[in-house]
């Protein structure tokens, strides 16, 4: 199985809160990781963010496999959806997210965009 939980957040979504909301998991194959992933339970779906750090047929192979995990986990937790959501602290567009989501069955993209003021 090339999914694997952690406790900590992972360096390249440390712009992501750390409060218990998110369950971190690393994808890799014979030892070497090939992307990190945030995903957290919310009102019917499951959210997933995926940060890919390397590429190539395998890790695509691999992904599919996870992908089934990651669905078998949203069946377990009672969830009928899994919404991949792309965060880019730096505020980058990337028009390749449709066509990647597209090979792995997602539907109904849309770009969202947020802003955080925060108060102290």
């Amino acid at each position: 199985m090339s999914v694997h939980e952690t406790t900590d957040r992972p360096a390249p979504l440390a712009h992501f809160p750390d409060d218990g909301a998110y369950r971190w998991l690393e994808l890799a194959d014979g030892g070497s990781r090939y992307g990190v992933s945030a995903i957290a339970a919310r009102d019917g779906y499951l959210e997933l963010h995926l940060t890919m750090t390397r590429w190539g047929p395998d890790v695509r192979r691999n992904l599919a496999r996870d992908l089934e995990w990651l669905k078998t986990e949203a069946r377990r937790l009672g969830l009928s959806k899994i919404m991949g959501v792309r965060a880019d602290d730096l505020g980058r567009f990337d028009k390749r997210l449709f066509r990647f989501a597209r090979l792995y069955g997602f539907s109904e993209t849309c770009v969202f965009q947020t802003a955080s003021l925060r108060i102290d």
